[in-house]
């Protein structure tokens, strides 16, 4: 089965998490074969397709039809890491904006940024939790008392002058931010190996952030392999990580407000039609251009045109 959402105007989402499905072109339209029946979609009307699943097939002529209209095609595991994304060679922005990446590590700029970054994630991670106590009335007060303490380690970060006092600072948000989340919602903490629904759910989630970061990334110009906080690591897109922290904590009200339950995984795993809620999720929050925005005001950091102003949730 195939799934499909808007995602503004006339463009579509295309959500793919069945297996058996076939995916080709025919006069200017998608063609989707799958049990049941055969769609059509003008190829003006789509956004991006999305492939949740293995037994997948597309064809060649589609991809060089896709590439010419850029439309992006991404691949994710059953755990939500993006393990693929065709894209056309000429979406890779100008040059210059990767020479001020790597220039900015050298000045402190980049590590500017960082902070900028990390102070916006812990921000929003006490917005979050006031956000939540507007859920749940009856923990508003030992929730905002959380968000408090959050909100003032990340009045410190701004001051820190090297990585591992910014680590210090968001590694003690985090604790509070999660240990607030589960004494108030009886959900289990945060553990990222863990196999329970809200953990594999907040790991796929994170995956879609990711791919979503790392195509603006990519989009405008920037090298995803070169952070300034997450330490360089082969095959570690360290700069994606870097800016996808601030957005964080959307991903965690996201999943939190469609209360995970034991049904959501089998085997170890998020069941696939979880899987396309969540993607259907998230686009539905309409986060992407406020991602390209922030990606965008990254780079006039980096160039020194103007200081970074974190996302506010």
């Amino acid at each position: 089965m195939t799934t499909s959402a808007p995602s503004g105007g006339t463009a579509m989402e295309v959500v793919v998490k069945d297996w058996g499905v076939s995916l080709g072109y025919s006069r200017g339209a998608l063609v989707i074969k799958k049990r049941g029946g055969v769609d059509r979609i003008p190829l003006f009307q789509v956004d991006r397709i999305w492939i949740l699943t293995g037994g997948v097939s597309i064809s060649s002529r589609l991809v060089r039809a896709l590439s010419h209209h850029f439309i992006d095609v991404v691949f994710f595991d059953a755990k939500g890491n993006p393990v693929a994304r065709l894209f056309p060679p000429e979406a890779n922005g100008t040059v210059t904006h990767r020479r001020a990446q790597y220039e900015a590590y050298l000045t402190g700029r980049g590590f500017e940024l960082a902070k900028l970054v990390t102070y916006g994630k812990l921000i929003n991670q006490a917005r979050a939790l006031r956000r939540l106590g507007q859920w749940k009335r009856e923990h508003y007060g030992a929730l905002a008392e959380a968000a408090s303490k959050i909100a003032d380690l990340a009045g410190r970060i701004p001051s820190c002058a090297d990585v591992q006092c910014v680590l210090g600072h968001e590694g003690a948000a985090a604790s509070l931010y999660w240990d607030a989340v589960s004494k108030t919602t009886g959900l289990p903490g945060r553990n990222p190996e863990a196999a329970d629904p809200l953990n594999l759910a907040l790991n796929y989630g994170y995956g879609v952030l990711k791919y979503a970061v790392w195509r603006q990334a990519v989009i405008h110009g920037l090298d995803p392999y070169a952070g300034y906080i997450h330490a360089d690591k082969s095959g570690r897109p360290s700069l994606v990580l870097d800016l996808m922290e601030e957005f964080r904590p959307h991903v965690d009200l996201l999943v939190i407000r469609l209360r995970p339950s034991a049904d959501w995984a089998d085997g170890g795993v998020l069941k696939r039609e979880i899987r396309a809620m969540l993607v259907e999720e998230w686009t539905g929050e309409r986060l992407e251009p406020v991602i390209a925005r922030q990606v965008g005001l990254a780079v006039a950091h980096l160039h020194g045109q103007r200081a970074y102003t974190p996302h506010q949730l």
